[in-house]
């Protein structure tokens, strides 16, 4: 096996022969055309080797073994971009999950029909950016925890809000009243309720408050308890708008149906 320094010399040398033959040939001296052919043939047959020795050489070289230094630095440069890339990707999830979506889970039977214990969805936050929570949508916000917290950690309720911004809401007869009119678009509630709690009196919403309900309103703790009251807009997560477990429910909640 030559090296390239070898091969290099050589290449020189034959350009160098290759010289001299062509001004030996052009003044008339040098050896028979006979030598001069069968020196051709040999420096041909050489050429071709030295060439294909320094393409072997080629093909080669990519395929040396880095240094040790070359190899540190290339550990140390995926090292660094893996860093890179994990620090992105987190700082984009974190984006996602504080301004525009995340998923959770439903626990408890206070939203039954509509979402039952197990249930995963998506709340999605763009809404409330842009525009106000609406009569009917289900929402997840915090409750304080006052004791029956777990560890003393805030708990996230999934209820749907019924009264608004300043109406007036009452609970009679087991129906829900809005400004002393019944509240006929109320098909969420399969039942009457048998407690009105701080409803059975009528009850003013300020102008960032809401009043909300459990679609099982029997099995509910809500608006109607003073442990969760209304529900300020600030302090709303989200909006329930997709079950993604089980499948066989999968789909969209609407909040006007």
């Amino acid at each position: 096996m030559y090296n390239e320094k070898e091969i290099e010399d050589s290449l020189a040398f034959c350009k160098d022969i290759e010289i001299y033959r062509q001004a030996d040939q052009e003044m008339g001296g040098g050896e028979p055309p006979g030598a001069w052919e069968e020196s051709a043939a040999v420096r041909e047959e050489k050429m071709r080797e030295f060439q294909w020795e320094l393409s072997k050489l080629e093909q080669d070289a990519p395929m040396r073994r880095p240094t040790t230094e070359s190899a540190s630095l290339r550990a140390v440069n995926n090292v660094f971009m893996l860093a890179v890339c994990l620090l992105l990707g987190f700082f984009i999830a974190s984006l996602i999950t504080h301004f525009v979506a995340y998923q959770t889970r439903v626990e408890g039977q206070s939203m039954e029909p509509t979402l039952s214990d197990g249930d995963s969805v998506i709340i999605q936050k763009l809404s409330y950016f842009f525009g106000e929570p609406e009569r009917f949508d289900v929402v997840v916000f915090p409750v304080k925890a006052k004791g029956d917290g777990k560890n003393g950690e805030d708990s996230f309720y999934v209820k749907r809000i019924i009264g608004l911004p300043g109406e007036t809401l009452q609970v009679r007869e087991g129906y829900v009243y809005i400004d002393g009119e019944r509240l006929e678009e109320d098909n969420y509630c399969l039942s009457k309720m048998l407690d009105g709690g701080n409803a059975d009196v009528p009850v003013t919403m300020k102008e960032d408050e809401y009043f909300v309900l459990g679609d099982n309103r029997n099995m509910s703790t809500d608006s109607r308890n003073s442990y969760v009251g209304m529900v300020k807009k600030n302090d709303i997560l989200g909006k329930v708008f997709l079950r993604i477990w089980p499948f066989a429910h999968f789909g969209a909640l609407s909040g006007k149906e």
